[in-house]
């Protein structure tokens, strides 16, 4: 029987779009195994930009179809596009011949890598790709195959703006979404924590594409130890340094028979390379900040600033916590001979270096974007947990056969960090101390008396806080500077970094790297530096207060919660009314600590002495403080000719939200902001009403207010007495005479209350009389009532 013509396949294909989701993967399923390789060369272009939305088309809806409500479309479509479904098959088979390639535009890459590109600096995964023009000029399109071609359709759809605009879908469980189901699976297929390899291609024998992820072949297979650690904890540990700890000659004296005799084929590890780059590529790299130093952020600057959604955020997220559990599952080395050189199988090697070469530098770029310029809401708290599954590497062992390790239940009690992850935190050091530092301004300008920021800074100082890795970090510290100090936290160093050849080694190498991952001008900030423990004794004292505001809001609403309903029925008083009792304790908790961890973190005793002084100048601490500078929330004044200036630390202090003044009224009262609970029109017409009132009667209020008998203690129930001096405004007030002020009535509770008199009035039959008769007696009522509870109405603050 003959093979159906191309044309008839693609009128088959194109009947086939227009079938339900479940009757159109099991018909297209039909014809792509009747259809021959070059059939399916014009095929899959057509095919994958339907399923994925491109060029504006719809798309086959992979963020929405969850397994609770389209349970068949969802067990269809994930078969349809597993690693070993149809659409899977359709790629391989195109690779038999290797000769089949597929136009990719480039205006979907990531800025950063068109920027390269642009320049004449190709990366290293479009080396290959690319087309040029006979003037020189870079095509607008890459070349893959459909392998490549396929990945970079599926990753690009996380990121495809037409599909942002429709919004977070909340994947909140990650099995109930079809596009998660499918990058666990893909993570699982291509990357196994368990075996020693992808399992092979099912068609015919596929041959190496020609790529440069398989050019440098030994760069996977010749891992040497850092110049710390004893020979039993390189053996261990699963990372070490990069680059600068290879030896060039060493890998070109490995042969292929090596590889393969030690395990793992390396025609099969290229596809899991090439999953790894691509994802790695187009969610990773959206935001480089080699790029962003360059050519900046300006609004009139043709550059792009993208902020990941939450969707991107959890997906980076599960593919760290994977990528750990991948690379821990590495076999230990067995050497006999201190002096023997031990290559392993290329896929260990591939294992070791997955991290680090294709996640590190990506990864840390995309959180230092994500922590200064994500908003300050409790959404941060996706891009918090990325950081902090990437810092703990120890976490994330085993993973059986047929579980996925992302998903694998936390049940491990919190322990010492063991020093064999020395060098992953000497590798990785910017990820512990950059990042913590710009996470401190983040906390700075929250509201910590608030249950969803305190709990973000207890996680962060809680997984800081772990025994040992305080001083992990300070050993890498140590070894970029050129005198040895003994460590503050009691713990026996590493005897590596006490050896100068191995404090100079890793000295160099951290350099290195400092102007890899941020670039040649970065000044280092230690963490367990002067200035930065200011910062963290600012954050004791700001946690201290928000200790205060939270005790505040209990004591208020147990005070609301015992008084009487008639009271409370008239109280202008407000209290935060969203949170619970339990979220106030909880809050507390957090609160205390997070004290005890940074203190435990820093050593930093409780002894106000021990504080640090800076050289910010003159400053309230050496000279006679003035008003402004006895509040402790106040920034930081010396006294002036016209009352208390700034400081350098205080307009520090100011510019970095770390203290500031507090706002007081010192006008008049009744021109205070309209609030939210407040109708503003009504507002204005109210104020027009009692401004007049005021200027008509202002004699008679005024002899009222002196009176001290029971009627006039009464009228005194409705009148706003004067407002006292305030002691902490360095400017005297003005002393506002008792006046009427109608304002309480435009509130939208008081609005709600009348309105719900008057439509018992109206239910029972009565006119307006009643109503207005109703509110005359419960007016008379409450000023009655006030009248014999207090003596003095007059000292009442407004």
């Amino acid at each position: 029987m003959a093979a159906p013509s191309p044309s008839h396949s693609l009128a088959r294909i194109h009947g086939a779009l227009q079938l339900p989701l479940y009757d159109r993967c099991k018909e297209i399923k039909y014809i792509i195994e009747e259809s021959s390789i070059k059939d399916l060369h014009s095929l899959l272009p057509m095919l994958l930009e339907n399923i994925f939305g491109f060029n504006n088309t719809q798309g086959w809806g992979l963020k929405t179809i969850s397994a609770s409500w389209q349970p068949y479309d969802f067990v269809a479509l994930r078969d349809f596009l597993s690693p070993n479904g149809p659409v899977m098959q359709t790629v391989y088979r195109l690779l038999v011949e290797n000769i089949y390639r597929f136009e990719f535009p480039l205006k979907c890459l990531p800025w950063p890598s068109r920027c390269l590109i642009d320049e004449g600096a190709i990366p290293v995964l479009y080396m290959n790709k690319l087309q040029f023009l006979t003037n020189g000029q870079a095509a607008d399109y890459i070349l893959l195959n459909a392998f490549e071609y396929y990945l970079f359709h599926f990753s690009y759809y996380l990121v495809n703006a037409q599909h942002l605009r429709a919004g977070s879908y909340n994947w909140n469980t990650p099995t109930d979404a079809l596009y998660i189901a499918l990058v666990e699976e893909y993570m699982n297929y291509f990357l196994p924590a368990e075996g020693t390899g992808v399992p092979p291609i099912r068609t015919a024998s596929t041959p190496l594409p020609s790529s440069p992820i398989n050019s440098s072949k030994a760069s996977y297979s010749s891992f040497q130890g850092s110049p710390f650690g004893s020979p039993k904890s390189r053996e261990a540990s699963p990372f070490s340094l990069r680059s600068f700890m290879r030896s060039g000659s060493q890998q070109q004296q490995q042969t292929p028979t090596t590889v393969e005799q030690s395990g793992g084929n390396q025609q099969e590890t290229w596809r899991s390379e090439t999953f790894l780059q691509i994802v790695a590529e187009m969610w990773l790299n959206q935001n480089s900040l080699e790029t962003a130093q360059r050519y900046g952020f300006s609004p009139g600057s043709n550059t792009e600033n993208v902020l990941p959604c939450q969707d991107h955020v959890k997906v980076i997220r599960m593919l760290v916590k994977h990528v750990h559990y991948f690379t821990n599952s590495v076999r230990p080395e067995n050497i006999s001979s201190l002096h023997q050189c031990h290559y392993g199988s290329y896929w260990d090697g591939f294992k070791r270096s997955a991290m680090s070469q294709e996640i590190q530098k990506k990864l840390y770029s995309f959180l230092k974007h994500s922590f200064l310029r994500w908003p300050l809401d409790y959404s941060f708290r996706l891009v918090l947990e990325t950081w902090l599954s990437y810092v703990q590497p120890w976490r994330y062992f085993g993973g059986k056969d047929g579980e996925s390790p992302t998903h694998k239940q936390e049940t491990v009690q919190d322990r010492a960090v063991d020093a064999v992850w020395q060098q992953f935190v000497t590798d990785n050091l910017l990820f512990f101390t950059v990042l913590f530092q710009l996470f401190l301004p983040r906390v700075f300008r929250t509201d910590l008396s608030h249950p969803r920021n305190t709990y973000m800074l207890f996680r962060v100082c809680k997984v800081f806080s772990q025994m040992g890795l305080n001083t992990l970090i300070e050993q890498a510290e140590c070894a970029l500077t050129d005198v040895h100090y003994p460590l503050r936290h009691g713990y026996s160093p590493n005897k590596s970094f006490t050896h100068p050849a191995g404090r100079s080694s890793t000295a160099a190498v951290l350099r290195i790297q400092f102007a890899e991952l941020e670039g040649p001008g970065f000044q280092y900030q230690p963490l367990f530096s002067l200035e930065c423990e200011n910062m963290i004794e600012q954050l004791l004292e700001d946690i201290q207060k928000a200790k205060a505001e939270n005790q505040a809001v209990a004591a208020a609403r147990s005070t609301s919660e015992n008084q009487s309903w008639w009271a409370w029925l008239f109280s202008d008083a407000y209290y935060n009314d969203d949170l619970s009792p339990s979220e106030i304790k909880k809050t507390d908790t957090h609160l205390r600590q997070s004290e005890v961890y940074l203190r435990t973190i820093f050593d930093i005793k409780t002894d106000p002495a021990r504080r640090k002084q800076v050289a910010w100048g003159p400053s309230s601490a050496t000279s006679t403080p003035g008003p402004a500078a006895i509040s402790s929330t106040l920034p930081d004044c010396i006294p002036g000719e016209n009352g208390p200036q700034l400081t350098p630390l205080g307009r520090y202090q100011l510019m970095n939200g770390l203290r500031r003044f507090d706002i007081t009224l010192r006008g008049n009262p009744d021109l205070q902001p309209i609030r939210s609970f407040e109708c503003a029109p009504l507002v204005r017409l109210l104020h027009a009403f009692s401004t007049a009132l005021n200027k008509k009667h202002h004699a008679a209020i005024a002899q009222v207010s002196e009176r001290e008998d029971f009627v006039a203690r009464i009228l005194q129930q409705f009148l706003c007495c004067p407002v006292a001096r305030s002691h902490a405004v360095p400017a005297p007030l003005v002393r506002w005479q008792p006046r009427i002020s109608l304002r309480f009535a435009a509130s939208y509770r008081n609005m709600a209350y009348a309105a719900v008199l008057g439509a018992a009035v109206y239910a029972s039959g009565h006119g307006l009389f009643v109503f207005v008769l109703l509110l005359f007696l419960m007016a008379l009522s409450y000023g009655a009532i006030g009248a014999v509870s207090t003596r003095s109405p007059r000292h009442k603050q407004q």
